[in-house]
């Protein structure tokens, strides 16, 4: 099986220093996918210090030079690989960034450019802010001709339709009712593939993670973990004894010595990168 882990929201105010303390040990073995927001904007989030939540200023990734120095030297090392995430990251009146929004191509369009610019790499996956993306939001993915990565299930009745589009339902929905859970696969829409991945934040403990690793591991499939650098420290809701960091290296630990689980960025395993 091929397993990898996509850490959401790193942004012009991550420090280094977070993402050392938390992969150094794991990036050697398991390259980290991280989902990159180009141009975060004011707003209340856990990823922004305080003081910057009020206003409409824009932060671009690419003024934190020290950021840049240190994630482009990772790059080089094949420890992590860059993914767009968002725009602004910002939610609008009505919904999510790339639910309701205007302006999805040109958005997707710029900010795959201008992480490219910045970390001179091929920017080839998207991953929606909060996970969530609906019907214009995947037409501006095929048209940027990037691959697309969620954590919830596929609402296909929320997509663009086609022929490939309703095999791939058929497919699932089959293999639903026979073995009761979601496809283990990267499924290919010929336009581009998408591929689920399984969170971890504090609402999801160890035997979820484990129960659907052990159930991909049986299929030979992709599992994708994803996750959020800044929650590390969270108390989990249902073990307020443990951090999320005790939980995902309980997970880590359980994992990494499977002979038979490729480490891989999203990327690779969607066939690109």
């Amino acid at each position: 099986m091929k397993f990898a882990i996509r850490d959401d929201d790193t942004n012009y105010f991550t420090n280094p220093e977070d993402l050392e303390k938390i992969y150094s040990r794991i990036w050697n073995i398991c390259p980290i996918s991280l989902a990159v927001v180009p141009f975060i904007a004011s707003m209340k989030s856990p990823a922004i210090p305080e003081k910057y939540w009020q206003g409409d200023k824009i932060f671009p990734i690419g003024e934190n030079s020290e950021l840049v120095s240190y994630l482009r030297e990772k790059i080089k090392e094949g420890k992590i690989s860059i993914m767009l995430h968002g725009y602004f990251h910002r939610d609008n009146p009505d919904g999510f960034e790339f639910e309701t929004g205007n302006n999805l191509y040109q958005k997707l369009k710029k900010g795959k450019e201008y992480l490219e610019k910045v970390f001179q790499v091929k920017v080839n996956t998207f991953v929606p802010p909060h996970n969530t993306i609906l019907k214009e939001g995947i037409k501006a993915v095929i048209k940027t001709r990037m691959n697309l990565s969620v954590v919830p299930s596929f609402h296909f009745n929320k997509r663009p339709w086609d022929f490939r589009t309703f095999r791939i339902a058929l497919k699932r929905h089959f293999f639903g009712i026979k073995h009761g859970w979601e496809i283990p696969y990267v499924l290919d829409f010929a336009t581009h593939k998408e591929m689920r991945c399984y969170p971890l934040t504090p609402q999801v403990d160890f035997e979820f993670l484990k129960e659907k690793y052990d159930l991909t591991y049986k299929f030979d499939g992709v599992f994708c973990l994803a996750t959020h650098y800044w929650e590390f420290k969270a108390k989990m809701k249902n073990e307020q004894e443990k951090t999320q960091r005790e939980v995902f290296e309980k997970f880590w630990n359980y994992i990494r010595f499977s002979n038979k689980t490729e480490f891989l960025s999203l990327d690779k395993i969607l066939g690109v990168g």
